[in-house]
């Protein structure tokens, strides 16, 4: 971890840059209020020291080296522990505009703040027990959501009902192993602290319980991330048509020519309240031609990386070895058929189209924005299943660093009931328990590791 002190008093200019009604300065630490003394002034002549917590002052900053006001402010006192950070907290309302909300940051830095690092705000939170691990992560992801589901996901992460139920889990293991470990210490004497079918039946219990929460990583990270969608097929079936269709813009070439688009073109959509990254691609063909196999070679990359594949055959031409050939590509994914260009004279064997590539196939005219409702709710199932994109199950796994701990979690508590079922040594049960509420540990910070901590709030803004 970074060596950055957590008693100095930080600064950091909290909103966006850019022209504004208003720019928050945010200060914490044990010298916010004396930092705020030598910058602030009012009529009144009252320091901000002498303020209630969670009361506001009109005033002014002011250089006083220079005798100059920089701006009329409103100034917010929150005093510890009432605070975002559990420290001392001040913020200071100025106008929007760079130069306004920099120098203002300036005289702060100048008064003996230090300029934060990314997200130390929130780390300083965790750090002082006002929030776990998990829940500093969602403070990004209500940053950063895209969409309402997202924004919902990210809100009960926050509020921490994944965190207790994580909290609750690791509990119960460590009732568990202080079972397991008393059997340890008084293997000698003539005493029963459980019986081994009680041992079994909670590491059988924690075991259930993890396994079931791993259940919902696949939607949970897809309603926090979005998903990845790739429209593919042979050239000239409408690919970027059907593109523009969904993104409601015109916003991939479109031609007769075969072979118009010989890259892949990215946009992202709002599909019933996720983040859908669409990707148009290159027609996969035969081909000698150097920027053409470049294009191929990255819509096959792009294939690969993909949630849901969106392969599209042409209505007015009759079903070729190149669309079976690319459909083979893409069968062991989630496969959403298009049948395209319906608006034209049908030539296509519906029949063998059914037969090749299965019942459901969606009919569309991308040109004419037909059956682009059934579409776009044929890829939500295909993403969800019957639970679409609701939001009503309050616990759910959301993050790729949550998902690996679980993992290990179960891993070691499979282990632990193998060896269980064998009457194996209980010191190596307990060391297999002792990794799982490692494990789960390391989603809430109970267990901290300092690479995570950087890597985390690494990804924060300054300012939060």
């Amino acid at each position: 971890m970074n060596m950055i002190s957590t008693s100095d008093t930080i600064a950091a200019i909290s909103t966006p840059l850019g022209e504004g009604g208003i720019a928050i300065v945010r200060i914490s630490g044990r010298d916010a209020l004396d930092v705020a003394d030598k910058v602030f002034r009012n009529q009144t002549g009252k320091d901000a020291s002498s303020m209630k917590s969670h009361t506001v002052q009109y005033g002014s900053v002011t250089d006083e080296e220079r005798k100059e006001i920089i701006d009329e402010v409103i100034l917010t006192v929150m005093r510890s522990p009432r605070s975002y950070t559990g420290e001392d907290v001040v913020e200071i309302n100025c106008h929007g505009g760079n130069s306004t909300v920099k120098r203002v940051l300036g005289i702060c830095l100048e008064a003996g703040a230090r300029l934060a690092e990314p997200g130390e705000f929130t780390k300083r939170a965790f750090l002082n027990g006002r929030i776990d691990l998990s829940q500093a992560e969602a403070v990004i992801d209500i940053i950063r959501s895209e969409t309402e589901v997202s924004r919902k996901v990210a809100f009960n992460q926050l509020n921490g009902v994944f965190s207790e139920r994580i909290k609750s889990i690791r509990s119960a293991t460590l009732d568990a192993l202080s079972l397991i470990e008393l059997s340890i210490d008084f293997s000698d004497e003539d005493v029963d602290f459980a019986t081994r079918n009680d041992i079994v039946s909670r590491t059988e219990k924690v075991t259930r319980d993890i396994e079931e929460l791993l259940k919902t990583a696949d939607r949970g990270i897809v309603l926090r991330e979005g998903a990845s969608v790739v429209i593919c097929g042979r050239p000239n079936v409408g690919k970027s048509s059907l593109m523009n269709a969904l993104l409601k813009d015109d916003r991939v070439i479109v031609t007769p020519v075969a072979g118009t688009t010989r890259d892949t073109i990215e946009e992202s959509i709002n599909l019933n309240g996720v983040k859908v990254r669409l990707a148009d691609t290159a027609g996969i063909i035969d081909t000698k031609d150097r920027v053409e196999l470049e294009g191929i070679k990255r819509a096959r990359e792009k294939l690969e990386q993909s949630d849901i594949a969106v392969f599209v055959v042409d209505a007015s031409r009759s079903l070729s070895e190149r669309d079976i050939n690319i459909y083979d590509t893409v069968k062991d994914k989630k496969v959403t058929v298009v049948l395209n260009k319906t608006d034209l004279k049908t030539v296509i064997d519906k029949k063998k189209l059914h037969e090749t590539f299965g019942s459901e196939i969606i009919e569309v005219s991308a040109l004419k924005k037909i059956g682009l409702d059934k579409l776009e709710n044929a890829i939500s199932h295909r993403l969800f299943g019957d639970r679409a994109t609701k939001t009503g199950e309050s616990v759910m796994v959301t993050s790729l660093r949550h998902k690996d701990a679980l993992l290990k979690a179960f891993s070691s508590m499979k282990r632990t009931a193998a060896n269980l079922d064998g009457d194996c040594n209980r010191e190596l049960i307990a060391s297999d328990i002792n990794e799982t509420i490692y494990n789960l540990g390391l989603i809430t910070g109970e267990t901290v590791e300092d690479d995570v901590l950087d890597r985390i709030f690494s990804n924060f803004c300054i300012g939060k």
